[in-house]
């Protein structure tokens, strides 16, 4: 069935739907390639097999339809057909199941076939049981062959009665888009047949995903398309729809399983380019049946189940970014039913009046000779229990915005403020939406303040002016992890779907860089153009990035960095690792301090070391006994681990799992669920958790060897490593800069080998569950502990984000 929608969306509830029918019919015809099954567990001497004969699979993909509910849907005959692609058919692995048609027991041990080839789906040969009337299932597309049989003897019979298999969920369930390598499960059965050697049998199978078809319309030129974002799909799909075998369509919703979660899968305008159909953005998502709901007259998303699929627009309009929402299903009233091997094609018109806009966050990207407007005041994270009307109110004289001004910026980044006419605060709402406007010239950094009357920083937001969109959903990659518990990492069994990961470090300019050298290369050189900002743990505000490529340890200062310049454009900042105030960017002793949090607040230039001295040496800083505190740039009392949002890591009632016993290192599940107001990345990204980290090696464990290492070595040169992030040596990549990083005592350290990534998560005794690379096994470390000074919180580092929800 194709259901054709067309919405009007004039703001983020208002809609209007037409939907249309369509049956088509697809065959796949077959030739004759020998075929070996895979071995993998089928030796197990638990199911007598017996002899098995060798037939003839001949498989058949069915059109996307289903059974219409004309009861529920206005439904009329469509004039465009669906044009199904080759790839939607494409078949790259099969299970096959062999029931008994009388006792629907197994009769064989289930076999795994890799498809090559696919005209080898025109002539199959598989290993049945002849003589006994049975059924032939198949499965394709699950990606593991160790789903049903991983080597023991009892895994496989969890599928031994054909009801078992028949309940049993996908090993992965993740949405696809069209132009990745798309790969759709499917599943079908046999009429009841006896085999004979030589013997076709026939096998139609059906998609288990829905295909979900979106194209937006602007009625504005001067409205901009940022991206379409597919969310509240399940990562769940059971073998029989969770509807029933010929139950038809549920006109109630049909829970998940406990423990089932979501994700969203997300299109950028610029991909629609490589899109076959350049109007359309194309997903294909498992089934989400939420049934029917009673309707008043209302619109469709005022009553919206909790766990409906939803499409989400977001559009550029006047240098605001604003979001609108849609609920695809069976009518445009009140059905919320998303049904496997079905067809959803939404029409979604933006009429330019302004849907929901997005809170204020710590980041804001913005293009070349942009725009951008935002409201300081609101802000929504609750991550940590911090409260941000206890640091910016416009309620509170002591808390008000007065002015606003640049900090710091690299050449021309904004430009000539000194009239106030690029950075402005807008008029006073005597409410939490008063505006902050800034106009932007090149591409570049720059950090800009809020000042209460007495001249005081209050709060400073990063100001990230790039042209590659890195904030786009559409250009992220979802990290697919190993599961784990507290006995250990499991690398063989199915990945965990993570969060999508942004396309390139914080603040940096360019998702890859070119070239090796040595000196001072300062953007927008391309050898050092990937290097993002650097962030003490659990700070918000940015420190330019090093730009001279060099290994050893040295003073913070210009000769390392680009040049950077104050609120009038003409005037250079100067750096330092030492104390001296004269410069904007220096550094303080944290054990000097009291209230570490707001004196960096108010001091966002400022580095808070973490030893006991600024600006010494690389010996001095490897050496545990010169910090204070375990590291951490905060002073004995107030160490606080929930200031990225994270959960203090809980030995109690928390999945933990220790790593090295001798070292007390360990992982726990306390990544929390809410970003915190101190998060550096901008709205919609937070900073990453630490078993982000698990699939860059093949145990999820520091590696062996460089073979031991996930990553892409026929990359092109440059300072970084492109790490694979879902399958092993295999599928979409994501760079990692070895850009150095600031150490404890503030001063710059191994710009040219060095990768120091933060997360969000600690382990106890302040520390930080970093990942620390080179191109060198032996220091190639997803659970840093060999190198104390790397591991402390006062140690700036590179942040890669990731989307704040799946």
């Amino acid at each position: 069935m194709l259901m054709i929608t067309n919405i009007l969306l004039t703001d983020m509830k208002h809609y209007f739907l037409l939907f249309i029918l369509l049956l088509v019919i697809i065959t796949i015809e077959g030739c004759t390639e020998e075929l070996h099954p895979e071995t993998n567990g089928t030796n197990s001497p638990v199911l007598n097999e017996g002899e098995l004969t060798k037939a003839v699979l001949d498989l058949s993909v069915n059109t996307f339809a289903v059974e219409a509910q004309a009861e529920t849907r206005a439904s009329i005959p469509s004039n465009i057909p669906e044009n199904e692609t080759s790839e939607e058919k494409e078949v790259h692995n099969i299970w096959v199941f062999q029931y008994d048609a009388v006792t629907k027991e197994l009769l064989i041990k289930p076999r795994y076939y890799t498809i090559t080839d696919q005209i080898m789906l025109q002539d199959l040969p598989v290993y049945l049981k002849a003589g006994i009337p049975s059924f032939v299932y198949v499965v394709t597309n699950t990606g593991y062959d160790n789903w049903v049989n991983d080597d023991t003897d009892t895994s496989w019979q969890k599928f031994k009665n054909l009801e078992q298999l028949k309940k049993q969920t996908l090993p992965t369930a993740f949405p696809l888009r069209s132009i990745d390598k798309v790969s759709i499960p499917m599943v079908g059965a046999s009429e009841e047949v006896e085999v004979t050697t030589g013997i076709t049998v026939t096998v139609p199978v059906t998609r288990m995903y829905a295909k979900l078809k979106v194209k937006v319309e602007m009625l504005k030129a001067e409205m901009k398309l940022n991206n379409v974002n597919v969310r509240q799909i399940p990562n769940i799909c059971r073998i029989e729809t969770f509807a029933g075998d010929g139950n038809g369509e549920p006109m109630n919703a049909v829970p998940f399983p406990d423990g089932t979660t979501f994700s969203s899968i997300a299109f950028a305008a610029s991909d629609l380019e490589k899109s076959e159909d350049k109007e359309w953005a194309v997903f294909y998502v498992p089934e989400n049946l939420q049934g029917e709901i009673e309707n008043q007259g209302g619109n469709k998303s005022d009553a919206a189940p909790t766990n409906a699929l939803v499409v989400d627009v977001t559009a550029e309009i006047g240098g605001e970014k604003y979001l609108y929402a849609a609920y695809p299903g069976g009518n445009s009233l009140n059905n919320f039913n998303i049904q496997r091997n079905q067809v959803y094609r939404m029409t979604l018109t933006i009429t330019g009046e302004k849907g929901q806009n997005n809170p204020s966050s710590n980041c804001f990207v913005v293009k070349p000779n942009g725009f951008l407007s935002f409201e300081p005041y609101y802000r929504v994270e609750t991550g940590g229990g911090y409260n941000f009307a206890d640091y910016l109110s416009p309620h509170d004289e002591n808390l008000k915005i007065a002015s606003v001004g640049i900090i710091w910026q690299t050449k021309d980044c904004i430009g000539d403020n000194t009239n106030g006419t690029l950075v402005q605060l807008g008029e006073n709402t005597g409410d939490i939406h008063q505006k902050i406007y800034v106009r932007t010239q090149k591409k570049g950094n720059a950090l800009i303040g809020a000042y209460n009357s007495k001249g005081d920083v209050l709060w400073s937001w990063h100001i990230w002016v790039t042209d590659h969109e890195p904030d786009n959903l559409g250009r992220a990659v979802t990290y697919y992890t190993y599961d784990w518990d507290n006995n250990g990492i499991y690398p063989e069994k199915p990945r965990i779907q993570g969060y999508a990961v942004m396309s390139c470090n914080l603040g940096a300019l360019a998702e890859n860089q070119k070239g090796i050298g040595t000196g001072l290369h300062r953007y927008p050189d391309e050898m050092t153009q990937a290097f993002g900002m650097l962030y003490q743990w659990g700070r918000k505000d940015p420190f330019p990035p090093l730009r001279n490529v060099v290994s050893e340890h040295h003073d913070y200062n210009d000769e390392h960095t680009d040049l950077h310049y104050d609120n009038s454009n003409q005037i250079e900042v100067h750096k330092t690792s030492g104390t001296d105030e004269n410069k904007l960017f220096h550094s303080v002793i944290g054990s000097t301090l009291t209230g570490a949090v707001r004196h960096a607040i108010a001091n966002p230039t400022v580095f808070i070391t973490g030893t006991n001295d600024v600006n010494r040496n690389e010996s001095y800083v490897q050496q545990k006994s010169n910090y204070f505190n375990n590291g951490d740039w905060c002073p004995i009392g107030e160490s606080d681990n929930k200031l990225w949002g994270g959960l203090e890591p809980a030995s109690e009632g928390m999945k933990a799992y220790t790593i090295n016993q001798t070292n007390n290192v360990h992982i726990y599940d306390n990544y929390g669920t809410e970003k915190s107001i101190f998060d550096p990345c901008p709205t919609g990204w937070r900073v990453a958790s630490g078993e982000l980290w698990f699939e860059f090696t093949n145990t999820g464990l520091n590696p062996g060897s460089m073979s031991g290492i996930n990553y892409d070595d026929k990359f092109s040169d440059g300072y970084g490593m492109n790490m694979y992030m879902q399958k092993w040596k295999d599928g979409p990549t994501s760079y990692f800069p070895t850009q150095g990083t600031r150490v404890g005592d503030g001063g710059g350290f191994r710009t040219n080998s060095c990768g120091n990534y933060h997360n969000a998560t600690t382990d106890t005794d302040n520390r930080v569950n970093i990942l620390h690379i080179h191109k060198d096994a032996g220091l190639f470390h997803i659970f840093e502990y060999q190198f104390y000074f790397y591991y402390v919180k006062s140690v700036a580092g590179p942040i890669r984000c990731v989307r704040d929800s799946k």
